[in-house]
């Protein structure tokens, strides 16, 4: 019985192709695309939201993953004979896929479930007959070089295939296709390294200017400033270097500490120097302070 009402149906569907008709053109979307089913079967819709707060907070490269809940909601629409089509297919089982498209090479992007199992609703795009499912969406960024403040996003693509009626002629419900971009911010990372090419001892004769080499090199995703400043030395002492060295991403500069003693310096003594992050583009955000202790001695014959 069922089977003949479904050739019934394709009858028709062949008969209302040569009526003359004036119907209203469908406006396209990511979720509707022009198809004879729209016309006469069952449309499929598809839509994905989620919390946007779930994904505010910018992710720190190698840290924590963020985890958001997807909401994946499906409902069915009805065409001219969408009731008919309705009342001998509800509770049909489809297969919904959920797929994560496509995301950056520096993270990981993944869902746990992938098909969901769904029957045609018996009514229509009511609020009752709206069925959603629940998964979670994991993004982590693993590489230290994702670009600083850069918004990406993380494409998901969710699928239901066309139901065909007997011998697959026709089209009794439309299948669809939903992607939405999830954005995420990458983090500021702001990582540096202090070498001291001469190593972190050198000889300070009395009252002579002697110069200590520095290298600070930016191992971080974002170009940043670095503050120095000379912390701690004795009394009577002149010790200077620059104020702050600005670095590109995987830049590196040198620039010299400056050392006077005083007259009356002999033995040994320690200078201390700290270095400390700030991203360029927001001051505000500043990384650990390294400190460096710097060995001094003189030693007259």
């Amino acid at each position: 019985m069922k089977k003949c009402l479904a050739v019934g149906i394709i009858l028709l569907f062949v008969g209302a192709g040569i009526v003359p008709s004036t119907a209203k053109p469908l406006r396209e979307t990511a979720n509707t695309v022009p198809h004879p089913g729209n016309i006469f079967g069952l449309n499929s819709n598809i839509l994905i939201s989620w919390d946007a707060n779930e994904t505010k907070e910018p992710l720190i490269p190698r840290g924590c993953a963020c985890k958001v809940i997807l909401n994946v909601s499906f409902w069915v629409t009805w065409g001219i004979f969408g009731r008919l089509i309705n009342y001998l297919y509800k509770y049909e089982p489809l297969i919904m896929k959920l797929s994560v498209a496509d995301f950056p090479e520096w993270c990981n992007a993944f869902t746990p479930t992938e098909t969901f199992y769904v029957n045609i609703p018996r009514n229509e795009n009511t609020y009752y007959e709206i069925y959603t499912y629940l998964t979670v969406l994991t993004v982590r960024v693993h590489e230290i070089n994702a670009p600083a403040f850069e918004v990406f996003p993380v494409t998901i693509q969710a699928t239901i295939e066309p139901l065909y009626g007997p011998f697959g002629f026709f089209t009794m419900m439309q299948g669809t296709t939903q992607v939405v971009n999830v954005t995420f911010t990458v983090a500021y990372l702001p990582m540096f390294n202090i070498q001291l090419p001469e190593g972190n001892v050198i000889e300070t004769p009395p009252l002579i200017q002697v110069e200590l080499p520095m290298r600070i090199t930016n191992l971080g995703n974002g170009k940043t400033i670095v503050e120095n400043e000379v912390v701690n030395h004795s009394s009577d002492w002149t010790v200077s270097l620059p104020a702050q060295v600005i670095l590109d991403v995987d830049e590196y500069k040198e620039m010299n500490l400056t050392i006077i003693a005083p007259s009356n310096f002999s033995g040994e003594d320690t200078i201390r120097v700290s270095f400390t992050p700030h991203s360029f583009d927001n001051y505000s955000l500043v990384g650990q302070t390294k400190y460096v202790t710097i060995s001094v001695y003189y030693h007259p014959s």
